[in-house]
């Protein structure tokens, strides 16, 4: 039996009988997303925009959840841990 969105948020009702149904969807949406995020159980979409010279930082949707590997003319990047050793021109703070 396929639950429907009414049926879920009649559920969550019974016990939450204060929360609206908007809040009650966002509550079920960000479950849904820790719990797939949790399990490796996603869908895998691939996702593509154009670099720019000198910039490192870009700002990701926020419908992604996990990076799994990063790709750059046809090179996978590795993965950076901790901080680049080089950053963004109009970003940097230093000698300031």
């Amino acid at each position: 039996m396929a639950w429907t969105k009414e049926k879920m948020v009649e559920a969550v009702r019974i016990h939450q009988p204060h929360l609206g149904e908007t809040e009650i969807l966002e509550k079920l949406n960000r479950a849904k997303d820790l719990f797939c995020d949790s399990t490796g159980i996603y869908d895998k979409q691939e996702a593509s925009f154009n670099t720019v010279a000198n910039t490192t930082y870009y700002d990701m949707a926020s419908t992604i959840l996990r990076v799994e590997s990063v790709w750059l003319n046809g090179v996978k990047i590795p993965r950076l841990i901790g901080k680049p050793a080089v950053d963004d021109p109009q970003t940097s703070t230093e000698g300031t």
